[in-house]
């Protein structure tokens, strides 16, 4: 797969599935305002096309931000409460972009098995009762 530079299209469609509020990693920028600035999508398409041709993930990029989440129960207790990890909201996006682009090649190439591209979505509407 030849790789081609990343457009304004590209990081636009990858922000349309994002959730508006989901929590931002150090970088601190919420989706909702990537969503709305329209014209920044060229500019964060650039950022990645740099990003990609430097060949290394910067150290701010993958620094995340764990938050420490009370379940029920006594909130002295360190079992009451659940860890959960935040990427920064930029490196969700530029892993959506490769991920879309990825999965269209895949399609393009006939390289999963028809029986095997619903797997997941299955898995995921499954109920478990007991």
């Amino acid at each position: 797969m030849e790789w081609s530079p990343i457009f304004e299209k590209d990081a636009a469609e990858a922000l349309r599935t994002t959730l508006n509020w989901k929590a931002p990693g150090r970088d601190q920028i919420p989706n909702f305002w990537l969503k709305q600035l329209i014209a920044a999508h060229q500019h964060i398409a650039a950022i990645f096309n740099k990003l990609i041709e430097l060949d290394q993930i910067l150290e701010w990029l993958r620094a995340e931000v764990t938050f420490l989440i009370t379940k029920k129960g006594n909130n002295e207790n360190p079992k009451n409460y659940t860890p959960v990890t935040c990427p920064p909201t930029t490196y969700k996006l530029i892993t959506s972009v490769i991920s879309i682009r990825t999965q269209k090649h895949m399609d393009d190439e006939n390289l999963i098995l028809k029986n095997r591209k619903g797997a997941a979505a299955e898995q995921k509407d499954a109920k478990i009762s007991c």
